[in-house]
């Protein structure tokens, strides 16, 4: 297991690309963003609770297992913890390659043809530092002979810290049911969503329509990530014990796929052709006080 580093004045990146390509580290001027994975060992079906890692071709859970595309139901493998459905992709269980390495830059590719998803896929990733910005862009490549339905984001586990505290605003909020599927409920009317450092009960949040922005306020200083379409969803996800908080910008809601094509728009599900590349970036800024 090797780990490449990223670092200058603002920001240490430490990726374990054997590892589903993960962020392991993730430090502003010293202070953990993320939770550090320390553990010496990786299991792709229990994978450490901590870093930043990519969920492509879709984030989230495909009700049980069963992906209709095209005219044809695609059986997929249950996922253990969350029977009989799936969970976030494959591309954060897989050993990536670097491709590209320099001074402020790594380049992570892999590719993917096997039963957990019927087309053959290349994943992409680009870490980059400049003064007080990461940058990080992602891609997925249908390699297959016939168009999928496609999805991608990103699963940061934010480090709590006392006086943390977490803005954003958004358009829709969708009930889920106790399985961590929606339940075909919306509610419609703006809101902020503020988290402190306490969280007295499970936090479970799945949004879309929201702004692009959000900020994590610390005593010392401020976190700024922004993003675009396609990440226009979002899960914030925290158990009350955990010394983390899951803040996941993502292109679609919870098996997206599987519902009406009239309801794609709303709910984020992209459909790729052969060759075609979905892609989205995220930045992150540190504004120390």
């Amino acid at each position: 297991m090797k780990r490449l580093e990223l670092r200058n004045n603002t920001w240490s990146l430490e990726l374990i690309p054997e590892w589903g390509g993960r962020v392991a580290v993730l430090q502003a001027k010293g202070l953990d963003i993320v939770t550090p994975i320390s553990s010496e060992a990786f299991d792709p079906v229990a994978w450490p609770k901590g870093g930043i890692y990519p969920l492509m071709p879709y984030s989230n859970r495909i009700r049980d297992s069963r992906l209709a595309h095209g005219g044809v139901t695609h059986a997929l493998p249950s996922h253990p913890a969350v029977l009989p459905h799936t969970l976030h992709g494959v591309a954060q269980t897989l050993q990536w390659s670097v491709s590209n390495q320099s001074e402020s830059n790594i380049m992570l590719t892999c590719h993917y043809n096997g039963e957990h998803w019927p087309w053959p896929l290349r994943f992409e990733q680009l870490f980059a530092l400049s003064d007080d910005q990461l940058n990080i862009q992602i891609a997925v490549t249908n390699l297959g002979s016939s168009s999928m339905p496609a999805g991608l984001g990103m699963h940061p586990y934010f480090q709590r810290h006392p006086g943390m505290r977490v803005e954003l605003g958004v358009g829709r909020v969708w009930e889920i049911n106790d399985a961590y599927l929606p339940t075909g409920v919306v509610h419609t009317k703006p809101r902020s969503i503020v988290i402190g450092d306490e969280i007295s009960e499970e936090l479970a949040v799945y949004a879309s329509e929201w702004d692009g922005e959000l900020q994590v306020s610390y005593p010392e200083g401020r976190l700024t990530l922004l993003t675009q379409a396609p990440l226009t969803h979002l899960v914030a996800f925290a158990p009350v014990a955990a010394p983390y908080v899951c803040l996941e910008p993502v292109s679609h809601l919870a098996d997206a796929f599987n519902s009406p094509p009239n309801q794609w728009p709303d709910q984020g599900t992209h459909v790729l052709e052969p060759g075609q590349r979905l892609s989205a970036s995220l930045k992150f800024y540190w504004q120390p006080n």
